[in-house]
């Protein structure tokens, strides 16, 4: 039996992927819901050490609180957690079968990434000051 000959690209630059993909609200919403995955796993055990020096000691806590880099990455780790929360769920419900078409999903797409940059302002506020 022949090899069935396939048209598909093998190996695409990155670029390449990135241009095709941020035309569609669908695509970047799945995209950034994986990046969002790998900045919090990143930042997990960045907040744990921060977790256990603000526990040590009230001066620990000052030092932790204090400072505005650390209450960045704070921020950058909340933000993340609430896109990538919000992602999700639009991830689940589209499992279950809800803005499976295309015209739902760019609607659902579009209205996660309003609730999600109204919950990273809101985090920013809640955050740094």
């Amino acid at each position: 039996m022949p090899a069935v000959k396939s048209n598909r690209p093998i190996n695409l630059p990155l670029s390449q992927v990135i241009a095709v993909n941020s035309k569609s609200p669908i695509a970047m919403a799945s995209i950034l819901h994986r990046v969002s995955g790998i900045v919090l796993f990143l930042l997990v055990p960045v907040m744990l050490c921060a977790l256990q020096t603000s526990l040590s000691s009230p001066e620990g806590f000052a030092s932790v609180f204090d400072n505005i880099a650390v209450r960045f990455v704070a921020w950058v780790f909340v933000a993340a957690t609430a896109y990538h929360f919000v992602m999700g769920v639009k991830h689940l419900l589209a499992d279950l079968g809800c803005n499976e078409e295309f015209k739902s999903g760019k609607t659902a797409a579009i209205v996660s990434f309003i609730i999600a940059a109204i919950l990273i302002v809101a985090s920013f506020v809640w955050v740094m000051f």
